[in-house]
């Protein structure tokens, strides 16, 4: 897949998380907010009124696979044929930069961070027509 396409995917997942959050209650401060180390997808006020740090991943639906995969794929055993979910992006490192991210807005934003913040993930999967074939929401990770 292309990057631009990625990017495309990427644009739509955050759209549709930052509809989520609209209707649940979360006002939205900032999309896409960039520092020389890094980005934050989104950034808004919980119903609660703490500062919420999301990061969005967004994947297409993975294609069909059998229900068991013949022996020239001898690293897969048994029955397993779970794809690839957008949870799995989540990295450590990307978790530690995330965070570190957070922290430096935070700090420079003390009036917004009275309540003290929070990070959390929405990991959406849209099949190839675009639709929304599933949303999660990790709060507090």
């Amino acid at each position: 897949m292309s990057t631009r396409n990625n990017n495309r995917i990427g644009s739509i997942g955050e759209s549709i998380a930052c509809g989520y959050l609209g209707g649940n209650g979360y006002n939205i401060l900032a999309k896409n907010f960039r520092t020389t180390f890094g980005e934050i997808d989104i950034v808004a006020k919980s119903p609660l009124k703490t500062l919420t740090f999301i990061e969005v991943k967004t994947m297409l639906e993975a294609p069909s696979f059998p229900q068991r995969f013949p022996e020239s794929y001898p690293h897969i055993s048994g029955n397993e044929s779970r794809a690839l979910i957008p949870e799995d992006q989540l990295s450590k490192n990307k978790l530690i930069k995330f965070r570190r991210i957070a922290e430096w807005y935070a700090n420079n934003n003390p009036e917004l961070s009275k309540r003290g913040y929070q990070l959390d993930a929405i990991c959406i999967v849209l099949s190839h027509e675009e639709n929304i074939l599933s949303l999660k929401h990790f709060k507090n990770i």
